[in-house]
């Protein structure tokens, strides 16, 4: 029993020492390149091309102001000779710059030059700022009179005023609320009067001063709170009464009247 486990590890431990120092595997790959292919490309070719010249005829008496005659201008070419020296005199042995550090007498002491006293000014005409003024003499033109007649047209007058009334025009109305609470009953009295309402089912919309006679139609607008009435022509000549506008709560009707002053 005991050499058969021995033999077990021994089998093991070969087949590890196999696996472990077994070559690694290789792939074979074809190391031959693609065989290049050849092409042509076509040459180049040049084509002359004439322009389409048709020739015409001019007919007589016609100057042909684009034709110029050429002209030979004299042309002269001069020369002038320049020689240039410099080369001779450096190889006579031209002294370019002479520093006494460098000199035989180094050792002895170089004398610094006095500065002047003054500045020397140099005196120059400035020629550069020089003007010069001309005078022109040039005539006012003499303005020009034009004749034309001063009376005015004939004013022309269309009746719109029709139109003007047909077209809503807006009240800007008076919050009861903000009034003082006296004034607010007496209205709200009178509105009770003259329709026979309960005040506690009526809202209150506004007071608006609108004309007594000549009202054809009337909307309220709740969003802005004003009054469009459709006005005929008898509203031009009425007076403006204050109006108190309200509604009842449970079918939203509107209720109005004509408020008494005083």
């Amino acid at each position: 029993m005991v050499f058969g486990k021995f033999s077990e590890a021994v089998s093991d431990l070969s087949e590890t020492l196999r696996r472990v120092f077994q070559s690694p595997p290789s792939h074979a790959i074809n190391p031959s390149l693609d065989a290049p292919l050849s092409g042509s490309v076509p040459s180049l070719t040049a084509e002359a091309i004439t322009p389409p010249y048709s020739p015409f005829a001019i007919p007589a008496g016609i100057e042909l102001l684009f034709l110029t005659q050429s002209t030979d201008l004299p042309i002269r070419f001069q020369g002038r000779l320049v020689t240039e020296e410099s080369f001779a005199n450096w190889a006579a042995g031209a002294v370019i710059c002479q520093m006494p550090v460098f000199s035989k007498s180094a050792g002895c002491q170089v004398g610094i030059p006095a500065l002047p006293k003054r500045a020397i000014c140099r005196r120059q005409a400035m020629e550069g700022f020089s003007t010069s003024t001309r005078s022109y003499q040039e005539p006012f033109p003499i303005p020009t009179v034009r004749g034309g007649s001063p009376a005015l047209g004939s004013v022309a007058v269309r009746k719109g005023l029709e139109i003007a009334m047909g077209m809503p025009i807006a009240f800007t109305g008076q919050n009861i609320q903000l009034l003082p609470k006296t004034i607010a009953m007496r209205y709200s009295l009178q509105l009770v009067k003259a329709t026979g309402e309960n005040i506690r089912n009526l809202e209150l919309l506004g007071l608006f001063r609108i004309p007594s006679k000549g009202v054809a139609g009337m909307r309220h607008d709740p969003k802005s709170g004003k009054l469009f009435l459709q006005l005929t022509s008898e509203a031009t000549t009425a007076t403006r009464l204050p109006f108190l506008l309200a509604q009842r709560k449970d079918d939203r009707s509107l209720v109005s009247c004509f408020l008494e002053e005083g």
